[in-house]
């Protein structure tokens, strides 16, 4: 129960999922958390333990670990078995293990920066993590059947940012963002401000949280970016951090529809030492504000109802452009297309450059990635479309000349101009 300007907010948060039977709790407990965020956010950024040789024996890295874009967490995990009705004796139960949790994720973080580790995400995919490339997050889950009331978990033992939750309210979070970059960018929010809050408090804060976001005055377009957003008039510009409704509580197929797309990307056969491309543009897509979503997937169906029935010449073409404040998230182009064709694609392909170098020279910086994702009628019996990309990192290096022959391209239809929106 929250109290705000309109009265009182009551929001019912269940409780943590049924733990898998037949197996040992420590372990289900481990998977069900892990299991949670590769269904709400996505399994390609959900790492699984792996083991690591120090001096004479091995440890294992955390109890898994979340990778998204320049965000990490490592997650430990503490089940509660056998619990009794002796606040004492639980209260010692959650210090212990407590205490033990952040220590054991702040040792994991120093391990990960000093020597690379090959990581296997729960698509099956191994990639190399060098943990200097991020910025890190503890996160220690109590599961516990019944945690005794007024237990405020200790600060953090290091320099590193470390949070302390109930899995109920692991499971809350990921169902009620959708996007395991906004959860661990919440997370991260909340560990810096220092505000600890009693366990199983987590849904109180993030309501308190999202409250003040709405009350907050909206950052402005920055000035870096203003002249790119009134040149694209279909851009989106948003700061939004803690939405108050539920991920897609609006309209959620349209919120489903960048779920599907990424879908699409994690899915599709590449090469093995391009997976952490795939890693880079899912992360890209999956930093856009959960509040942006249903109104970008409510877009691209009506430019997919529109592309369908396009019985003229040539290739139709609709977009949308997101242009974000800089530090914020990634340029995205979307593209909707009537045909996958040699003009669609080159309509894909310039269109991404010519964001990517616009949105770098407007910033002054090229160290992001730009992410073009086309949609096209499908050719394969059972999919309503076909999903393509391009993406582009750091500078390409195109000369002047070669940017104006694009923008040539594009206005003189050539590539034809997005249709209006």
């Amino acid at each position: 129960m929250i109290e705000t300007d309109a009265g009182l907010a009551i929001r019912r948060i269940p409780n943590a999922s049924a733990l898998a039977d037949g197996e040992i709790q420590g372990y289900a407990a481990e998977d069900a958390i892990r299991n949670a965020a590769a269904t709400w956010g996505m399994p390609d950024f959900v790492f699984l333990p792996e083991q690591q040789r120090v001096g004479g024996g091995v440890r294992e890295l955390g109890d898994g670990l979340l990778l998204v874009g320049d965000l990490a967490a490592v997650i430990q995990a503490k089940s509660r078995t056998d619990p009794t009705d002796k606040i004492e004796r639980e209260l010692s139960w959650l210090r212990k293990n407590v205490e033990k949790g952040l220590s054991q994720g702040s040792g994991t973080v120093r391990r990960l920066k000093l020597t690379n580790a090959s990581m296997t995400n729960a698509r099956g995919r191994t990639v190399p993590v060098d943990g200097n490339n991020y910025t890190w997050l503890t996160v220690v889950i109590i599961d516990h059947l019944n945690p005794p009331l007024g237990f405020r978990p200790p600060p953090a033992p290091s320099d590193i940012p470390a949070i302390v939750l109930l899995r109920r309210d692991w499971e809350f979070l990921f169902d009620h963002l959708r996007s395991t970059r906004s959860v661990l960018a919440y997370l991260l929010r909340a560990a810096r401000a220092g505000d600890i809050v009693d366990l199983g408090g987590e849904p109180r804060r993030y309501h308190e949280y999202a409250l003040a976001d709405i009350a907050a005055t909206p950052d402005p377009v920055a000035p870096a970016v203003a002249a790119l957003v009134e040149a694209k008039d279909t851009s989106i510009v948003s700061s939004a951090r803690a939405p108050l409704a539920p991920a897609g509580h609006d309209d959620h197929p349209s919120h489903v529809m960048l779920r599907m797309i990424m879908e699409d990307i994690a899915t599709t056969a590449v090469p093995a030492a391009q997976e952490p491309d795939r890693l880079l543009m899912l992360a890209a897509i999956d930093g856009l504000p959960v509040d942006q979503r249903t109104e970008l997937g409510a877009a691209l169906i009506r430019f997919m109802a529109s592309a369908a029935r396009h019985t003229g010449t040539g290739t139709l073409i609709h977009s949308r452009t997101v242009i974000p404040n800089p530090g914020e998230f990634t340029p995205l182009l979307l593209l909707v297309a009537s045909e996958l064709s040699d003009t669609s694609r080159d309509a894909l392909i310039i269109r991404t450059n010519l964001l990517h170098c616009d949105f770098s020279a407007a910033v002054g910086e090229w160290e992001h990635c730009t992410v073009g994702v086309m949609l096209t009628p499908s050719t394969v019996s059972g999919r309503l479309w076909d999903t393509s990309t391009s993406a582009l990192w750091g500078d390409p290096g195109h000369s002047p000349e070669l940017l104006e022959q694009m923008r040539a391209l594009v206005t003189e239809a050539a590539v034809p101009p997005a249709a209006s929106t």
